[in-house]
């Protein structure tokens, strides 16, 4: 049921960005919500994919190994997380505990550059300056999605976002099935005219 409102939402964002809206965002979602009949959180979802939608052409032109996905911290099973902290986030022990491991692991399957477990939205812009992806795809709420992409604004990256299922400081969930039609995203003719570009090896994890 929740996969059908998204697609119908996400088909209002594709009309929207074809016609060439000229409202803001924040407008064109509530427009999108009373058409739909949306509450507050499937409006926000339709503001983050209005934003998508603007940078998704030139996202699908970057190869999966010059992206980089950033998992939040919160998607982390507290009571039991064995994740090690560093300089950039945690490191995801692959207890299975939660599904910030199965997020890596589309990753990996993919073929992504970088994978970076954060606690917010400071630590991605020195995580960027220092691996230089062309390409991140961001796990947050709606707050930090927003903040994300003002952050990336001028920096010659091109973001994608996923809001989490659910808010809070911690137990947020992984909507794993736009994670994974998110991730995946790419131009035909990258793999026809090279496929050399798309790398298969497993993606460092920090």
């Amino acid at each position: 049921m929740a996969d059908k409102i998204y697609e119908k939402i996400r088909f209002a964002v594709g009309r929207a960005a074809d016609v060439g809206a000229h409202l803001s965002a924040a407008t064109a979602a509530e427009a999108i919500g009373k058409t739909l009949g949306l509450g507050d959180t499937l409006i926000q979802f339709t503001h983050v994919e209005l934003r998508n939608a603007a940078y998704e052409p030139a996202f699908k032109k970057v190869p999966y190994s010059e992206r980089v996905l950033f998992l939040p911290h919160c998607s982390r099973n507290i009571k039991c997380c064995k994740a090690a902290q560093n300089g950039e986030g945690y490191e995801c022990k692959n207890c299975g505990a939660c599904n910030i491991d199965k997020a890596i692991k589309i990753a990996q399957e993919l073929g992504y550059g970088h994978t970076f477990i954060v606690p917010g939205g400071s630590m991605l812009k020195k995580i960027i300056l220092k691996y230089k992806p062309k390409a991140v795809v961001g796990v947050s709420c709606f707050h930090e999605a927003i903040l994300g992409f003002e952050e990336m604004k001028g920096t010659g990256v091109t973001p994608q976002s996923v809001l989490l299922l659910n808010d809070g400081c911690k137990d947020t969930t992984i909507n794993l099935h736009l994670l994974r039609q998110k991730m995946a995203m790419i131009d035909d003719t990258i793999n026809k005219e090279n496929p050399k570009v798309i790398s298969r090896k497993k993606p460092k994890q920090r």
